[in-house]
């Protein structure tokens, strides 16, 4: 049960997060164009409260037929791989102070399973395990913090300490075959993965965390639409090797427990923040706790790692605003919803969310794209960059009381006002650290305007609590 308290975040450590810190960032490939292009990016990311940045690498080795002769995949000196752009987006990143995890999504040809289809989208059919473990041993290697920078003579290139491996294996754009008739194919498989690539990293970087791909949020039944699509809680249940008895979940004969430290998920949802998923295996913002129930039982049967409590994150979440996109909401209910998914998620555990995007992507005529930036295309911020930076969230929890939940931007005393008439009352203060969350109740009428506001910063009214 929430308490009617404060709650200050801690340094980052696994122990903060257990305390309910919240660390957010962006994922935009912005981040790894063209310096001309990503310095400014990076600098909005900070300018808005970013703590972290998922950089979408790829698999940076030869996409030829077949291995190249002599190739040492677990060096990452080896002329074979070309780190380059990967290099420059990490160093800009980390010299802004922000944590990057890396992740990447796609084998090259020779590192796929034989006699790829025509159907299945290249670089996703049956990616070699043993071949991904040497990638995560010289991921670990080259983001040391020790591996000499070949832009940089006589300096090193940064730390990496997050490393995620594929994005949504639930669909067949990323991993082939999803389904083998009306049996699963990909869980499975993912497993073999995912455990190959946490040894690989392991093996050069204990500490390092090794996140999961985060899955998409819903999904089909094998005998609907080609069986393209599985739902996340069957997918996870199944890489976790759990059945479900009379509501009861239990370890099923697996051939190794997957491995790894991060479960992460993509809960976008249809409609407003607090909809629920409508099938019992999809997983929208809501519905994040069947995802944790099936970690925690795992973990009891020994299918993940059982001496240790998995974190979970958020690697992709967002909404689409009006403007640009004439179909998406409006330019305040797109701030309102992106706070009102950042406390629900917090709620459930989460320590980690991830936005998806920094800025809008270019409108194109032929085709639907991505219109979720805090900022327009042109680098004006919309409502919702000051909702990423200093969220605040209120909800009515009984009869003349608020929860009241935020983010604060710098470390100070955040004082939560309340609209009276046209002037602005302090009905409670807090005292805060930089990015630390609070929690506090108050005594409020319905239908109360309230805001907050530390040092020179000041939330978005939330209106009508």
């Amino acid at each position: 049960m929430l308490l009617a308290a404060l709650m200050l975040a801690l340094p980052a450590s696994a122990s903060a997060q257990s305390a309910h810190s919240l660390r957010v960032g962006y994922f935009d490939g912005a981040f790894t164009e063209e310096a001309a292009t990503r310095g400014p990016w990076l600098d909005r990311a900070v300018s808005s409260g970013a703590d972290i940045v998922r950089l979408e690498i790829g698999w940076p080795a030869p996409h030829t037929p077949t291995r190249p002769p002599g190739f040492n995949a677990r060096d990452p000196a080896d002329p074979a791989y070309s780190f380059t752009a990967a290099d420059a987006a990490i160093v800009d990143a980390t010299a802004r102070g922000l944590r990057v995890l890396v992740s990447f999504t796609g084998a090259p040809i020779w590192a796929e399973g034989a006699n790829r289809p025509l159907g299945a989208y290249a670089g996703t059919w049956r990616p070699d395990p043993a071949a991904i473990e040497e990638y995560g041993a010289a991921l670990a290697r080259r983001y040391s913090g020790d591996f000499p920078d070949p832009a940089r003579p006589g300096r090193t290139l940064p730390r990496v300490d997050a490393f995620q491996v594929w994005n949504e294996p639930n669909l067949d754009k990323y991993l082939t075959p999803q389904w083998r008739g009306r049996r699963t194919s990909a869980p499975a498989h993912y497993r073999r993965m995912l455990s190959a690539f946490y040894s690989g990293v392991k093996a050069i970087r204990p500490a390092a965390l090794v996140v999961s791909a985060g899955l998409a949020p819903y999904g089909d039944d094998a005998d609907f639409a080609g069986g393209k699509r599985i739902r996340p809680a069957r997918f996870i249940r199944e890489m976790l090797c759990l059945r479900e008895t009379k509501k009861r979940l239990r370890g099923t004969a697996c051939p190794a427990p997957a491995r790894f430290d991060v479960l992460a998920h993509h809960p976008y949802s249809v409609g407003a923040p607090r909809r629920h998923a409508l099938n019992a295996d999809d997983v929208s913002i809501p519905d994040l706790g069947k995802l944790t129930r099936l970690l925690r039982a795992a973990e009891r049967a020994g299918r993940a790692l059982p001496h240790k409590r998995h974190r979970l994150w958020v690697t992709e979440v967002s909404y689409d605003s009006s403007p640009p996109d004439p179909n998406a909401v409006p330019l305040a209910r797109h701030a309102r919803w992106l706070q009102e998914a950042f406390y629900l998620l917090w709620r459930q555990g989460v320590d980690t969310i991830v936005w998806f995007q920094a800025r809008d992507a270019p409108a194109l005529a032929t085709q639907a794209t991505n219109q979720s930036g805090t900022f327009f295309r042109d680098g004006a911020a919309k409502p919702a960059a000051q909702a990423f930076r200093f969220p605040l969230v209120a909800e009515r929890v009984g009869r003349g009381s608020i929860r009241v939940w935020g983010r604060a931007p710098v470390a100070g005393t955040v004082r939560i006002e309340r609209r009276t008439g046209s002037a602005w009352r302090l009905v409670r203060r807090v005292r805060v650290r930089r990015h630390g969350t609070f929690l506090v109740r108050i005594v409020a009428r319905s239908g109360t305007d309230l805001r907050a506001r530390v040092a020179d910063e000041t939330s978005l009214v939330w209106r009508g609590a």
